[in-house]
């Protein structure tokens, strides 16, 4: 019977695309406002696509459809049809995503919604040249005259890439990311962002306002898109990037993500990994099972 259970819970959670109430804001312990949040499962394609374009398209949007977790890597590829009007609204409300995030061959879009997307876990991440990223933007328009494709990605709220590096590749209209302060998202982690073979369109970004963020990171031409940045002091050496003050004894615990407000797992402002009784832990314990972000309690079939 506990085996059963066991396979049970397994189908449960490869295959649900289910709704719940969980914490919300930045501290875990601060329930959401009765938020509908949903679980999707991502792909490991890399830049292959199956069947015609208007299939292709159509999967991406039933897959992300209302979503705000990915488990696994989040893959935006392969819309370059001109006779398809591309509506990537459906990706608006993604907030975590545990794997990588390719963005590439996407020619025929001008903008990528990533609105509310604050994490990227990186625990899958995609090698190129033995470089493991887990932000990889690449192949977004033609370097034709005058330029087209991939123009704004849209990720004010990103604050953290939690392991591996950003890779950005040939995106000759892309614009605004030269901006954008990757040291917290990164945090503080030496040659993390790498711009390659005309990453972005220069020309278009070094004339946007600089004050239209007051001097801050921006994603786009618009207040918007300016770049949020959770304020964290300066950190002893051994507390990495994370803490709470400047003291030795003022570091964040190690399941934290973006930052704290005290030195235990109940004061991270974000989980790396999982919530469970209020507190951040790397995997959920016997019992539980793992729903977006939260490790739910369940009761075994053979118990009394």
């Amino acid at each position: 019977m506990a085996c059963l259970q066991f396979k049970l819970v397994t189908v449960f959670h490869i295959f649900a695309c289910i709704f719940i109430s969980i914490s919300s804001g930045f501290d875990p312990r601060v329930s959401r406002d009765e938020v509908e949040e949903k679980e999707c499962v991502g792909s490991s394609n890399f830049f292959s696509s199956y069947g015609s374009t208007h299939f292709h398209y159509n999967s991406l949007r039933h897959r992300y459809q209302g979503c705000t977790y990915v488990w696994g890597n989040l893959e935006i590829t392969n819309l370059l049809d001109p006779k398809i009007n591309y509506d990537l609204s459906f990706l608006k409300h993604i907030r975590y995503v545990s794997g990588y995030v390719l963005i590439g061959f996407v020619g025929e879009v001008n903008q990528i919604p990533l609105t509310s997307l604050e994490i990227i876990r990186g625990n899958h991440t995609f090698t190129v040249h033995g470089v493991e990223y887990s932000l990889m933007v690449t192949l977004t328009g033609a370097d034709v005259t005058p330029v087209r494709g991939l123009t704004t990605l849209m990720m004010p709220k990103l604050k953290e890439i939690s392991n591996g590096k950003v890779l950005f590749l040939r995106n000759p209209s892309l614009t605004h990311i030269n901006t954008v302060n990757w040291v917290p998202i990164m945090k503080g982690r030496k040659d993390a962002v790498h711009f390659g073979e005309n990453p972005y369109n220069q020309s278009v970004s070094n004339q946007t306002d600089p004050e239209l963020c007051g001097g801050g990171g921006m994603w786009g031409a618009d207040e918007s898109l300016c770049q949020e940045v959770v304020p964290s002091p300066i950190c002893d050496e051994s507390c990495g990037t994370l803490c709470f003050g400047a003291d030795p004894d003022q570091c964040c615990h190690e399941t934290c993500a973006v930052g704290c407000n005290g030195p235990t797992a109940s004061d991270c402002l974000r989980c790396r990994d999982f919530t469970h009784d209020g507190k951040c832990v790397p995997y959920c314990p016997d019992l539980t099972y793992q729903l977006l972000q939260e490790c739910v309690k369940y009761t075994p079939l053979n118990a009394e």
